[in-house]
């Protein structure tokens, strides 16, 4: 199978031209729903409900299932979205261009009252008389009263393990420089999920590690009274230097503080590079010398970082993509080039 290949197209469409068990691991941040236009028609992301968004995005991960080798894992950011706010479908979002980012409008009929207005292309309701929650022609009236959560990454979560996956960690991406939010009636959510799943129990994972900062509450040296008699013989006392310096890490935790990064080209919803590392480096088979099989990484920029797959939604992206990879692609084979060529790639 070729590597470092975009697809620009549906994902749902695209996976099924990728062999069975060929892919080691996938990452990826789906487009979260009601909250962003891409300008593509059947778009994720846009449906009437979420509880069709959910099905629609589970069945592209049955895909990736399908592709995934049974040693392989998945990886999925997702936020949520707030429930008939103008940040979801349901509400009058006829002035929120900052959230959309789009400003053309068309003219479309109210799903409603099916009277003419000018909207964006994500409209459905001509105002807030016809998008209330009461009146708004939905499969399920009245699921989830205005401003509440909609609990999409959760709901998405509790599906994948329906549909067979086994669901490891919850991540809690933190970003420490989220942006501000004008509402004055809750807190501001500077936060995005990060779940992990595997195919199998038994499944390729590297260990990854964090320095660890000196927690211990306990004595040093003397053995506290009230101990068993002789509970701490053929035991070395150890001070607190030598416990720092034995445990410089641990085993890395599931809060990640990462900040956001800004994109100079035509992305709306670019997640930082150091966000992607840590399931990279853990989820991606290391390589194996050919001669004594012992591992050795191969030490490459984060940009370079190995991709399997990028699933492009419209030309220009994909150009854009291609340009950046083909830019990659030669510094990862410079880099390549100065490895040992006694290496290869375990699978």
């Amino acid at each position: 199978m070729k590597t470092n290949v975009i697809m620009n197209g549906s994902a749902l469409e695209h996976l099924k031209e990728l062999p069975e068990e060929s892919i080691n691991m996938c990452m990826t941040s789906p487009p979260y729903w009601a909250l962003r236009d891409y300008g593509v028609d059947g778009q994720l992301g846009l449906e009437k409900t979420f509880d069709e968004y959910i099905t629609k995005l589970c069945d592209i991960f049955d895909g990736v299932k399908r592709a995934l080798k049974k040693e392989g894992t998945c990886w999925v950011n997702l936020g949520d979205t707030y429930y008939g706010s103008g940040k979801g479908a349901g509400g009058d979002i006829s002035n929120s261009k900052e959230v959309w980012g789009f400003e053309n409008k068309e003219k479309k009929n109210c799903e409603h009252c099916a009277k003419e207005f000018e909207g964006y292309a994500f409209q459905r309701f001509c105002g807030s008389a016809c998008s209330g929650v009461d009146n708004t022609p939905r499969e399920k009236k009245g699921e989830l009263k205005d401003k509440c959560l909609t609990m999409i990454p959760m709901r998405f979560a509790i599906e994948m393990v329906n549909r067979g996956w086994i669901l490891r960690n919850v991540i809690i991406w933190y970003k420490p420089n989220a942006m501000p939010s004008s509402v004055k009636d809750r807190f501001t959510v500077d936060f995005e999920y990060i779940f992990f799943f595997s195919k199998q129990k038994k499944y390729y994972f590297n260990e990854q590690r964090e320095e660890k900062k000196d927690t211990w509450g306990g004595r040093w040296g003397k053995m506290p009274k009230g101990n068993r008699p002789n509970a701490m013989i053929g035991r070395k006392e150890m001070t607190k230097e030598e416990f720092a310096q034995k445990y410089q890490d641990r085993n890395k935790r599931t809060v990640w503080s990462l900040p956001t990064k800004s994109f100079s080209e035509a992305h709306f919803a670019v997640y930082p590079e150091e966000l992607c590392e840590t399931p990279l480096k853990a989820g991606c088979p290391k390589f194996n010398c050919v001669k004594c099989g012992s591992p050795k990484e191969l030490e490459i920029e984060r940009e370079q970082a190995r991709r399997e797959t990028a699933l492009a939604e419209t030309g220009r992206l994909k150009t854009e993509a291609q340009a950046d990879l083909q830019r990659v692609n030669s510094e990862v084979e410079a880099k390549v080039a100065e490895a040992n060529s006694g290496f290869t790639q375990r699978v």
